[in-house]
C-alpha cells in the first residue's frame, strides 16, 4: 500500500506544469500593455525576438501564463490557432479589428497546441 501511495505522489509531482523560463524578460510590462497601444512594449521587441527559440514549443496556457492574454486571434483554415501580439501603437488601439500595419508577433499553434512558429511583421496575418 505504501508503495502505490508513493508511485502516485510521484506520478502528480511529475504531472505538474512547467513553467515557461524566458530568463529576464520584463513579462509584467508586456502584459500590461495591451495591443501595445502605451508604446511600452516597443522597447521590448529585440528581446522579445532574441527569446524566439524559448516561445517555440509552449503550450497555449503557458504562452498567456507568461506574456498574457493575446489581442487577436484567428483561426487558420487549418483550424489552427494563431494568436497575434501588437507591439506598437496603431489603428487598432481604437478598434482592435481595425486593419493596422503596426509591428505584431504572431504565434502559430500546431494540432497539439504548441507553438510551433514565431513571427515578428507588420500588421497581422490575412486569413
Amino acid at each position: 500500500m505504501r508503495k502505490i501511495l508513493i508511485l502516485t505522489l510521484l506520478a502528480l509531482a511529475s504531472c505538474q506544469k512547467k513553467k515557461a523560463d524566458l530568463g529576464t524578460f520584463d513579462q509584467k510590462t508586456f502584459r500590461t500593455d495591451r495591443g501595445g497601444c502605451e508604446g511600452k512594449r516597443e522597447k521590448l521587441i529585440e528581446e522579445l525576438k532574441t527569446l524566439r527559440p524559448k516561445i517555440l514549443g509552449l503550450t497555449e496556457n503557458q504562452v498567456i501564463e507568461t506574456l498574457g492574454r493575446y489581442d487577436f486571434q484567428i483561426l487558420s483554415r487549418r483550424n489552427e490557432k494563431v494568436f497575434v501580439f501588437y507591439l506598437e501603437k496603431g489603428p487598432h488601439c481604437e478598434i482592435i479589428q481595425n486593419p493596422t500595419q503596426a509591428r505584431s508577433m504572431i504565434l502559430y499553434f500546431n494540432a497539439a497546441s504548441l507553438v510551433k512558429e514565431v513571427s515578428f511583421q507588420f500588421g497581422s496575418p490575412v486569413e
